[in-house]
C-alpha cells in the first residue's frame, strides 16, 4: 500500500503550449500498476488540448472550476464533481479555466 500525504504531492510544469497546466503522476508503471494516477492543476490561459485515443480517464475535482469542451458542448467541472471520459479515436477534450482549478485523475493503460 502507498500512502500519498497531502503535503508532499508537487505538481510539476507540463508543456502544452500556451496553457499552464501542472501535474503529478502518484501512481504508474514505476509502481507496476495497471493505470495512472496522479493530480493535476490549471491557470487561466490558452485551452488545453487532450485526445483520448489511447487511453481513458476518471477525473475527480477537487478545487476551483474547469470547463471541459468537447465539439460544440461545454461542461462546468466543480469541485466534487466526477467526469468520465472513454477511450475513443478521434476525441479531444479542451480543459480551460478563468480562475484555477485542481483535480485527481485515473489514466487506464498509462497515458505516457
Amino acid at each position: 500500500m502507498l500512502l500519498f500525504e497531502n503535503k508532499s504531492i508537487k505538481t510539476e510544469p507540463l508543456d502544452v503550449g500556451e496553457g499552464k497546466f501542472n501535474l503529478v503522476d502518484l501512481v504508474s508503471q514505476a509502481q507496476n500498476a495497471p493505470v495512472s494516477a496522479g493530480v493535476a492543476e490549471i491557470w487561466p490561459g490558452a485551452p488545453v488540448d487532450f485526445d483520448y485515443d489511447n487511453d481513458c480517464a476518471v477525473c475527480y475535482m477537487i478545487e476551483g472550476e474547469i470547463t471541459l469542451t468537447e465539439g460544440d458542448e461545454r461542461r462546468n467541472f466543480l469541485p466534487g464533481d466526477l467526469v468520465y471520459i472513454p477511450q475513443q479515436e478521434g476525441l479531444v477534450v479542451l480543459w480551460e479555466t478563468s480562475t484555477y482549478g485542481k483535480f485527481m485523475y485515473v489514466t487506464y493503460p498509462h497515458w505516457r
